[in-house]
């Protein structure tokens, strides 16, 4: 039973306005990422809307030139006056004109021998000059002018700033990027990062630096200290290394109130906890702190001790509810669980009902999984847990294939920890939501959002860090399991549409390629440049053999014995096709006042499955939607590389256009000389095995 939340009153203001409240920010105008610091990715535009959205064609495309294998783009532009500022594969910040694509000026970070990892967007900042641009490549954040490109040398350290200090570390001894945009309050630049994943990830604490001087302003510890709240909830370990519970996905700011609203990862390593036993603040959290100080106002836990990568992947949209008679402010936090959880902005308290239940024990050493979990956080939009009846059905033969592999595997709910006999887990941790978010039209009081609804087997495999190598030469093989084998997997092998196979590396690159990719990350592959070069070589010597050293055995381990996941795996049928039961991704629409799902359909089809006369499986997607004023919502995500406007009513699809490559991005919508855009970055080569590409897109009416 759900909190009371809709009065008549409330339904009366609904029914009989369409207008924003005063205090809204401007949403005809996309000079954030994701449209606006609400990150509500919604356009107030309407000149392309229902009744004309079919006459939509091609405005203009133009090509970054630098792709590579499988490089990302999933850069949300942002428009400032009559320029659109983007980034490319390898992380060049450009300028467009935004009406015809044209470039106007180009800044490489690769002279500074950055430029690897995903950039998902830049912010803006007026400094009452030319403005500048944040864009942050690999451990650098730099600051650029928004006229002509060259970088603000009163900015930080000539232009830029190392990310890598400020975070109470050696920065030697640290790996981190910025892989989506920080965000401004008044004359700060507020930043979470990328941290990795491994067991010697850094710490993900949130910054703040000046935005003129690029001075450090103030730091909130996503791992807490020693005295300060929340320390209690970790098992400390004298040796161990503490990182993630980062904010990789982006935040959201409530000018008026000066709080800036940051939603959290896990705590690493991601999938075996057993050197962070406890509740472990303030992984997966909603953190909402003061803008000014960083000083925490209230946090909302979503998952205790996390086990399973379910990350709060994005902002959370800043809504207004019709709440007991009267309009209430509140947030609302998609997750990889497939919920949205409501809660009050400035309390924390969730708005609806929320229950704490007892969840299955692990069985792996020195595990103790969290004895509880919340459940029915919000509003659900993917199943939770997988069982018999919920198995594919597009064959006979897939679903008899999919039974058998289901029974080889633990499967006890959607918190069942991961195992050694492997763990089906559902919805994985390609969700439900991804960092795409969620868009939602205040002027409706809808929200719209792309979510996956997929399983995965969480297999873990003990790491020998009992083997002690002769002459002092690091061990590549355990460095490769703490670090790499989470994308990799533990044979080397990769998974085929996400990352690639290691074996027989040696034959493709030469000793000093390898280094450099290690060093300094490739395509979706973090730089772990806190390796120094013994240990950095004996990766390399490990990669080439992918021997496991010969001492190695099942004896006394060195420290605390440790376990990894065996890589990335989708739960799939004999064809490669998940082996849930269809639609496998959807767009759905959410009427916030009734708390309820209004239309949910399958987003996007396999071409292969197609052309068998088996379509509208959905596919699994990244990216995000927006919705627009002019009653649609335009997303692409979907593995068929469609790009695609929706009736937001009703959820038909009432145009489509087959892009380049595949549009994993946000697209933005926008409004020059009186004529409106949409705009996606077509990149391509994300995790769902298509080309990688590096043509932004653009249309608008004849």
């Amino acid at each position: 039973m759900q909190k009371a939340y809709l009065g008549f009153i409330g339904l009366l203001i609904l029914s009989f306005t369409h207008c924003k409240q005063a205090d809204s920010p401007d949403y005809t105008a996309w000079n954030t990422y994701r449209g606006a610091k609400d990150a509500s990715q919604f356009s107030g535009l309407s000149q392309i809307n229902k009744e004309n959205v079919h006459l939509l064609e091609l405005a203009w495309t133009y090509k970054t030139g630098d792709a590579g294998e499988r490089t990302p783009m999933e850069c949300n532009p942002i428009i400032i006056g009559d320029l659109m500022y983007v980034t490319s594969p390898q992380l060049d910040l450009i300028a467009l004109k935004a009406n015809s694509g044209e470039e106007v000026w180009r800044f490489s970070a690769s002279d500074f021998k950055e430029g690897a990892g995903v950039n998902r967007g830049v912010t803006y900042y007026d400094d009452k000059e030319d403005g500048r641009i944040f864009m942050s490549s690999g451990h650098y954040l730099f600051a650029v002018s928004a006229k002509d490109g060259s970088l603000v040398t009163s900015f930080g350290d000539k232009g830029k700033i190392d990310l890598r200090q400020n975070l109470g570390k050696d920065p030697a001894s640290l790996s981190i990027a910025l892989s989506t945009p920080g965000i401004i309050y008044k004359d700060l630049i507020i930043i979470g990062s990328a941290t990795g994943e491994g067991y010697d990830a850094s710490p993900g604490h949130i910054r703040a630096y000046h935005a003129e001087s690029g001075e450090f302003a103030w730091r909130f510890h996503t791992i807490p200290q020693e005295g300060e709240f929340g320390h209690d909830t970790w098992e400390w370990m004298e040796g161990e290394n503490y990182g993630g519970t980062n904010n990789w996905g982006g935040m959201s700011l409530d000018e008026e109130k000066g709080w800036v609203f940051v939603a959290t990862g896990s705590a690493t390593y991601d999938f075996y906890g057993a050197n962070r036993l406890g509740e472990n603040l303030f992984g997966n959290c909603v953190i909402a702190l003061d803008a000014s100080t960083g000083e925490r106002q209230w946090h909302y836990q979503a998952v205790s001790h996390d086990l399973w990568d379910y990350d709060l992947p994005c902002a959370p949209n800043l809504v207004e509810l019709p709440w007991e008679g009267k309009m209430k402010k509140a947030l609302i936090q998609p997750t990889k669980m497939g919920e949205l959880i409501v809660l009050d902005r400035y309390t924390g308290e969730p708005l609806l009902d929320m229950e704490e239940k007892e969840v299955p024990p692990s069985f792996v050493p020195g595990e103790r999984a969290h004895p509880t979990q919340k459940f029915n956080q919000g509003i659900r939009l993917v199943p939770q847990g997988l069982d018999s009846t919920y198995l594919t059905d597009i064959s006979p033969e897939a679903n008899a294939y999919a039974r058998e592999e289901l029974k080889k595997y633990r499967n006890e709910g959607m918190y069942t920890p991961p195992s050694i006999e492997g763990t089906i887990t559902m919805p994985a941790t390609r969700g439900g939501v991804l960092w795409g978010g969620a868009s939602y039209d205040p002027y409706t009081n809808r929200l719209y959002v792309n979510a996956n609804e997929l399983a995965m087997i969480l297999q873990l495999d003990r790491v020998n860090t009992g083997h002690q190598p002769s002459d002092g030469v690091v061990s590549g093989y355990r460095t490769y399991m703490l670090n790499c084998s989470n994308c990799h997997g533990t044979d080397l092998q990769g998974i085929a549409d996400a990352y690639p196979s290691l074996d027989g590396i040696g034959q493709r690159y030469s000793d000093e390629e390898i280094r450099s990719i290690i060093k300094g990350g490739k395509g979706v592959m973090p730089a772990f440049s806190q390796f120094g070069e013994q240990q950095t070589q004996a990766l390399v010597e490990f990669l080439k053999t992918g021997k496991v050293p010969e001492k190695v055995d099942e004896g006394p381990q060195e420290g605390l014995e440790k376990y990894v996941l065996k890589g990335f795996r989708l739960f799939l049928d004999q064809e490669g096709f998940p082996a849930s039961k269809p639609p496998w991704g959807t767009l759905n629409a959410i009427d916030l006042n009734t708390m309820s799902i209004s239309w949910k359909v399958p987003l996007g089809s396999y071409p292969a499955l197609r052309e068998r006369g088996i379509g509208n499986t959905g596919t699994q997607s990244f990216g995000g939607c927006v919705a627009t004023d002019g009653g649609l919502v335009f997303i692409g995500g979907s593995a068929d590389e469609m790009f695609r406007a929706f009736d937001a009513a009703t959820g038909d699809v009432l145009w489509e256009y087959k892009l380049p490559y595949g549009g994993y991005a946000v697209p933005s919508v926008y409004e020059v000389d009186g004529k409106q855009y949409i705009v996606i970055a077509a990149g391509g080569g994300n995790r769902i095995g298509t080309p990688s590409g590096d043509t932004y897109v653009a249309f608008a009416l004849p």
